[in-house]
C-alpha cells in the first residue's frame, strides 16, 4: 500500500535527506509558489486538481538534481525512482515528467497536476519567475551543446506554449501576471525556513 501524498514538512525532510543544495531548494520553493498560485486560481474556476499533490510535486521535482550534478544521470528519472521507492507513486509520476511530458499537451481538455508542475518549472529561472522566452533562452545557453539538444529544447518550448494557452484559458490572469504577483510578493507565502536563497 502506498503512502499518501507527503505533507510540506515531509517534503522538506526529504529535501534534507537527499542533501538538496540551497540554490535548488530556492528554485523548488519558487516553482511551488507558481504551481499553487495557478492551482488555487484554477480550483476557483472549477478545475479539479489535488493541491497537496501540486505542492509536493513542485517541492520535490528536483529531488535528485544535487546527486546528478555530482554523479551524472537523468534527474527526472532518478528522482521519480527515489520517490517511487519511498511509496509516493503519484508524486513520482510528476517528477518523471517535469522536464518532458510523455503525452503532447492538447490545447484543450482536462488539466493534470503533472502539466501544472511541468509548466511552473518552465516559468522559474533560478528563483525568479520569468517568461517562457527568457527561460528557454537560458536553457539553450546552458544546455544547447548539440543540434539534437537544441531541437529537443525547441520542441519542449512549443509544448510549453501550448500548455500555457491551455492553463490560462481558464484564468482571469495572464502569464505576465505571474511575474508581477510572485516576483513582487503579491501572493507569495513567506518562506518559513529560509529556502529562498539566491542561486
Amino acid at each position: 500500500m502506498s503512502k499518501p501524498c507527503p505533507t510540506r514538512a515531509q517534503c522538506l525532510d526529504l529535501m534534507t535527506a537527499c542533501g538538496m543544495l540551497p540554490n535548488i531548494r530556492a528554485h523548488s520553493w519558487r516553482v511551488r509558489d507558481v504551481a499553487l498560485l495557478l492551482g488555487n486560481h484554477l480550483a476557483a474556476a472549477g478545475v479539479e486538481l489535488h493541491l497537496p499533490l501540486l505542492e509536493a510535486g513542485a517541492l520535490l521535482h528536483d529531488i535528485a538534481k544535487t546527486a546528478c550534478l555530482a554523479n551524472g544521470g537523468e534527474h527526472a528519472r532518478l528522482g521519480a525512482q527515489w520517490l517511487q521507492d519511498r511509496g509516493y507513486p503519484a508524486v513520482a509520476e510528476i517528477i518523471r515528467e517535469h522536464v518532458w511530458l510523455s503525452r503532447h499537451p492538447a490545447a484543450s481538455g482536462p488539466l493534470r497536476e503533472v502539466e501544472i508542475i511541468n509548466y511552473a518549472d518552465k516559468r522559474v529561472l533560478h528563483d525568479q519567475v520569468v517568461s517562457l522566452t527568457a527561460r528557454f533562452v537560458d536553457l539553450r545557453r546552458r544546455y544547447g551543446r548539440t543540434p539534437e539538444i537544441l531541437a529537443r529544447l525547441s520542441r519542449n518550448e512549443e509544448r510549453s506554449r501550448i500548455l500555457e494557452q491551455k492553463i490560462f484559458s481558464h484564468l482571469p490572469i495572464t502569464p505576465a501576471d505571474l511575474m508581477i504577483l510572485l516576483n513582487n510578493g503579491g501572493e507569495d507565502e513567506k518562506d518559513p525556513i529560509g529556502l529562498a536563497e539566491r542561486r
